[in-house]
Order: structure tokens, then sequence, then C-alpha cells
């Protein structure tokens, strides 16, 4: 059930009130950028792929179709972003994705939106030597930060929003050797998991437990 709901976001019901209807398509289209990061933040293609339209487009460190899983991709040659993001990003040990100030200015035909959503992203990049390292990578790991923004169509179809067109802008980013002293110290089911192994895929389960006192 907690996959089903993931992969409904952007789902809206029809009210007759205008401004109920508004507020309603304003949730919808930021429950689509917070679905993006979750999707991102622990590799999940499939979560990811939910948030955009077949046909959309993308220009954020790849351009060309945002998902079409029917394109052949190979290493350093993805066919659509998902696959290009899936590619980048594992070549970090973990990330962090977080949206800031939201926009969503809706059109008179309200079908569409335009948005602009900050973002700042924490990476923590693979070192030389590790299989999974990118080309680029440092002798030790770093930490990769980004801050930038969103800037989105979205299209409302079949009383679904989802992504259009996407492009990403970069305001600031800086790289750094990493500081962590006591990550480890945390127990491992409560570190972030950068697959469905993390506790958000299983929370309701953990969630519904009580102790006994």
């Amino acid at each position: 059930m907690t996959i089903k709901r993931m992969l409904q976001a952007g789902k809206v019901a029809s009210v007759a009130d205008v401004h109920l209807q508004q507020l309603l398509d304003k949730q919808a289209c930021a429950e689509v950028m917070m679905t993006y990061c979750r999707a991102i933040d622990h590799l999940d293609a499939t979560l990811l792929r939910s948030v955009f339209h077949p046909d959309s487009y993308h220009r954020h460190g790849f351009e060309g179709p945002s998902t079409d899983a029917s394109r052949p991709s190979s290493p350093g040659k993805p066919g659509d972003f998902v696959a290009f993001a899936m590619e980048v990003l594992s070549t970090h040990t973990h990330t962090h994705h977080q949206l800031g100030n939201i926009f969503i200015e809706l059109e008179d035909d309200g079908v569409t939106a335009y948005t602009e959503a900050y973002f700042t992203a924490f990476h923590r990049m693979r070192a030389k030597g590790d299989p999974k390292a990118a080309a680029n990578a440092y002798d030790t790991q770093m930490d990769f930060w980004v801050g930038g923004r969103y800037m989105d169509r979205m299209e409302k179809r079949a009383g679904v929003w989802k992504i259009a067109y996407r492009v990403g802008m970069t305001d600031w980013m800086r790289i750094e050797p990493p500081s962590s002293q006591g990550y480890f110290n945390a127990p491992a089911d409560l570190r972030s998991r950068q697959s469905r192994k993390d506790m958000l895929y299983r929370r309701r389960d953990v969630l519904k437990k009580t102790t006994k006192s």
C-alpha cells in the first residue's frame, strides 16, 4: 500500500469551488515535486518515472526525454533522464535533496501550471578505487553541495498533475572534504539507504508497533 500511494502523487479531486480547486491543484503539484526528491534520494526509478508525463522533456544535467524506458541506455549514454539520474547518483554513497521556496502559478485553463522550487542538494561522492566511483572521483570521498531551482511546466491530465517540462537552474555549488563525526554511531536501520531498504518503505510496519512500559 505504501508504494501504491507514493505512485499516486499528483492525483487530485475535482470540486465546484474555484478557490478550493486551486488550493488542491497547488498541493498536488507540490507533492509531485517532493516525490521527485524522495525518488532521487532512494534511487527508486519506478517512483521517479511516476512524476513525469510520458512525453516530458528535461534540461538538468541531461537534455532529452524525462522518462522513456524504451530508449536504449548504456554506461555513459543514458536514454532518458531517469536512466541518467540513476547512473550519476549511484556514484554517491548517499544524497539528500530538500526543497525550500515553492511557487506555483496556475494558468486560467486549470490544467497548466508554471512552477519554481528552490532546492539544496547534498551528495557524498565515492572515492577513487570504489567500483561505483565516477570518472571524476577524488582520491578521497568528497561532499558535493548544489543550490538551485527547479523550473517546471506541469500539466493536469485525466485528473493527475505531472511534470511536462523541467529545467534545472544552478545558483551555487561547492565541493569540500567530508566531515561526519558520529554518523556511524547511529543504528544501521536509522541511517538513510539509497534503495527500498530505507525505513521509508516499511515505516507503517515500524511505526504501528507499540512499546510496553
